[in-house]
């Protein structure tokens, strides 16, 4: 006849047993998951991340629309200059000393449009000399092709070749086609589905709504 006493003792050596085999268990669970995430940092997958494509030479073309060194040293002789009032959407550097001033280009295509014209912020002691290479772009005002702007002479552009040079991932208002990449914006003024004017503004700040680009177009 099998005794309580020796149940007791059956019981308690197969929890020990089972004790000891379950602590083995976890132990080489968390070695493995050691060895292969030793951060314990949860990876991502895949299919997971958000893929942004950023087109090359929309970026290019807002860090730096027309180099103006160049461009002024090969429009010179056709360009009148004027210090200008800033639009309070004008992006402004807090710099003591600084003026904005009007480069207004004449070019051989047809003047009843208008001039182009280049706005730029310009200070210390350079801020009144042309050849100034410290200024900065503030805005592009193109109504007529100027084949010195190089990859900025964007006027006869149809829509598909903007969306083949820029990506489609621009906004339509009215008739113009916008693009922007934080505070600065490019408005495209189409006319039949062809460029017929644009700009460039570099902004004060990176809210862009309707009434700001009316008064952009003004």
């Amino acid at each position: 006849m099998i005794k309580t006493k020796d149940i007791l003792i059956f019981v308690f050596a197969f929890f020990v047993l089972f004790s000891i085999g379950f602590g083995f268990y976890l132990l080489n669970d968390i070695q493995n998951n050691y060895d292969e995430n030793p951060y314990g940092i949860s990876e991502i997958k895949s299919d997971s991340i958000l893929d942004i494509q950023i087109n090359p030479k929309l970026m290019k073309f807002f860090s730096n629309p027309i180099d103006l060194v160049e461009f002024k040293k090969k429009n010179n002789g056709y360009v009148t200059t004027t210090v200008t009032n800033g639009k309070e959407y004008y992006y402004h550097p807090k710099i003591n000393d600084s003026i904005l001033y009007s480069y207004n280009y004449i070019t051989d295509n047809d003047r009843s449009k208008g001039v182009n014209e280049v706005i730029v912020f310009k200070f210390g002691e350079n801020k009144h000399k042309f050849d100034d290479e410290t200024e900065i772009l503030i805005e592009l005002r193109i109504v007529n092709n100027d084949n010195n702007l190089g990859h900025t002479s964007l006027i006869g552009f149809s829509q598909s070749e903007l969306e083949h040079e820029f990506g489609s991932s621009y906004t339509i208002v009215d008739e113009h086609i916008i693009y922007s990449y934080q505070n600065k914006i490019l408005i495209l003024v189409m006319n039949n589905s062809f460029v017929q004017s644009f700009y460039y503004s570099k902004l004060n700040n990176e809210k862009i709504e309707r009434d700001l680009i009316d008064r952009i177009l003004q």
